[in-house]
């Protein structure tokens, strides 16, 4: 029980047994009786235990409130946390495309750019994030990054010829520019 309510108890137990012995010394010579002392004393004694249990009971449900408050700040927390972190893997499987396409390992580059699209879209339903990947921009990236994918896919398959490194580079390094920003933003909110 916190102070507040100990406090409370304190007075009221006071209060109550010098009322109680008040009426007790007031009853007549004959209603003196140590039944009727254990009759007083012992309703009185009983309102007591009620009013502590409801005490304890506030008590209990102010200390599960502030409770539940710190555990959702905790979840809200970590989940920001594993936003940033999930940002910072995108920016670094950015980098193994990059390094996979520069060394002409397609399959390689298309397997991570499969990744990438994957985390996109899980960042993009991130509650933290939404202010910032409800922008068209974000949107448009991920609808480049798929257009990279099919391009990457038919140029592997030998359905295309010719494919350009350099705009699907150009792609990337944008999305990794708003990724960082996006990290970046979600850090220093925290």
């Amino acid at each position: 029980m916190n102070n507040k309510y100990r406090f409370w108890a304190i007075l009221f137990f006071i209060i109550g047994t010098i009322i109680i012995t008040s009426v007790f010394i007031s009853l007549e010579v004959s209603q003196k009786t140590i039944a009727n002392a254990f009759t007083l004393f012992g309703t009185y004694f009983s309102l007591y235990g009620i009013l502590i249990a409801y005490l304890q009971i506030q008590s209990i449900r102010e200390t599960s409130e502030k409770t539940k408050e710190a555990v959702e700040q905790s979840s809200s927390r970590i989940n920001q946390i594993l936003s940033v972190s999930d940002l910072s893997k995108s920016n670094k499987v950015i980098q193994e495309i990059q390094i996979f396409l520069q060394n002409d390992k397609l399959e390689l580059a298309l397997i991570r750019m499969k990744d990438l699209k994957s985390i996109l879209i899980q960042v993009k339903f991130n509650d933290d994030l939404s202010e910032y990947t409800e922008d068209h921009l974000y949107n448009q990236n991920i609808t480049d990054l798929g257009a990279d994918i099919n391009n990457l896919y038919d140029q592997i398959t030998g359905i295309k010829k010719g494919l350009n490194f350099s705009k699907i580079n150009q792609n990337l390094e944008r999305l990794s520019t708003i990724l960082m920003e996006l990290e970046n933003k979600l850090k220093y909110k925290i």
